[in-house]
């Protein structure tokens, strides 16, 4: 008799950054805009009793008023903390190749540079570390990979 695995299902996701190019905005045929970032990362660990840097990337997803905001305010270098999750979905390249993306769909998005915003903008424009602004973050729509022009 075996026993059943009770598998936790997360996908869950918060990661920092910069912005390694400006802010790619688009909108679907419906008119919801949808941006794209492009995000640098690093990860600090040891090896050989020596601390090493290995810098990622990943692009980040962003709907709708909060996509047009990112393309408004932020900058290629700017910093930001992303919420969200994964999502892997393959398409055909233009060269008939087969190609697989690895995205952060996001849920929320902080600007983590004072300059990125007015100071009489909606408050959503704090930064992350001020507790007493704290957001819930906005609910996702459901998408199908169909919706996404990239």
């Amino acid at each position: 008799m075996s026993k059943e695995l009770r598998f936790p299902n997360i996908n869950s996701m918060i990661i920092s950054g910069r912005l390694t190019r400006d802010v790619e905005l688009r909108y679907l045929q419906n008119g919801t805009p949808v941006a794209k970032l492009s995000l640098a990362f690093n990860r600090n660990y040891q090896k050989n009793g020596e601390w090493q840097q290995e810098t990622g990337y990943i692009d980040v997803v962003v709907w709708s008023k909060r996509g047009e905001q990112c393309a408004e305010y932020l900058h290629k270098g700017s910093p930001v903390l992303v919420e969200g999750y994964l999502r892997t979905h393959s398409y055909v390249d233009k060269n008939e190749q087969n190609r697989k993306v690895t995205e952060i769909i996001s849920s929320k998005v902080s600007f983590l540079e004072k300059e990125s915003y007015d100071s009489n903008s909606n408050e959503e424009f704090q930064p992350s570390d001020n507790s007493s602004n704290k957001k819930t973050s906005q609910p996702v729509a459901e998408v199908t990979d169909d919706d996404v022009p990239f």
